[in-house]
């Protein structure tokens, strides 16, 4: 996938993949978080 694609992740993308029990959905979010900042940060880096 691309930068901008994996901007585009959702948590309910992960949930779904990765076959989260409910009581794990706080996971994905925390994952698309983490996603989103690491893509935030390497954007920003980059020049």
């Amino acid at each position: 996938k691309s930068v901008d694609d994996a901007m585009a992740i959702q948590n309910t993308e992960i949930v779904e993949e990765l076959s989260l029990p409910p009581v794990k959905i706080h996971c994905s979010v925390l994952a698309e978080d983490a996603i989103k900042a690491a893509i935030s940060d390497y954007k920003s880096r980059k020049v």
